[in-house]
């Protein structure tokens, strides 16, 4: 399987509280700081009901604060394709999209109030082409995610679980860890 366009989005804590005009600060400030190359534009979409919330876009891959499912959470979504093989894939996207979570939620336009939650996590993949939504994809996928998982949560307390049997939907998968869920600490378990 040549696993690419991968999605990780990191579900916000009980306790966090959304402010999409706070997300349009901290989107505007990347833009004004980082590589004009780099990011594009961002669009609000806060509009929508259950919807993309808001979404920074950029070449190389698109970040929002998305309430997909009525979860709101951090959406990481990487759009081109990657070199390696399906364990490196998906080991970068997981650096990555914690990487830019622990930088979103410790933005001083969020005021404190956000906080993602490392022990609720959704893997998908963005292509149906590259990933029929079917417990064989779900099968041939554990083995180069479960290693990963648990070098990040440092042991085996995580479980996985397919988020819909629709066929029609993207695949994905529920991670849920009992281990410490905060972002610093899982990406230094997953950079060592």
């Amino acid at each position: 399987m040549n696993l690419q366009q991968i999605n990780i989005k990191i579900l916000t804590t009980k306790e966090s509280q959304i402010n999409y005009q706070n997300f349009i600060k901290v989107f505007n400030r990347w833009i004004a700081e980082e590589d004009q190359d780099d990011y594009l534009n961002y669009a609000d979409y806060s509009f929508t009901h259950g919807g993309p919330g808001v979404l920074l876009i950029s070449k190389r891959a698109n970040y929002s604060i998305d309430h997909t499912d009525l979860h709101h959470g951090f959406l990481y979504n990487r759009k081109h394709p990657v070199e390696g093989n399906t364990r490196e894939k998906v080991r970068q996207a997981f650096i990555d999209a914690l990487t830019i979570g622990l930088r979103l939620q410790s933005a001083d336009e969020l005021e404190n109030a956000v906080r993602f939650d490392g022990g609720h996590i959704l893997f998908i993949i963005n292509s149906r082409h590259v990933a029929m939504n079917t417990d064989e994809t779900f099968q041939a996928i554990q083995p180069d995610l479960q290693p990963i998982l648990a070098s990040m949560y440092g042991s085996g307390d995580f479980t996985l679980e397919r988020v819909y049997q629709d066929p029609r939907k993207r695949f994905a998968i529920r991670i849920t860890a009992d281990s410490d869920g905060d972002l610093s600490n899982l990406l230094d378990n997953l950079s060592a």
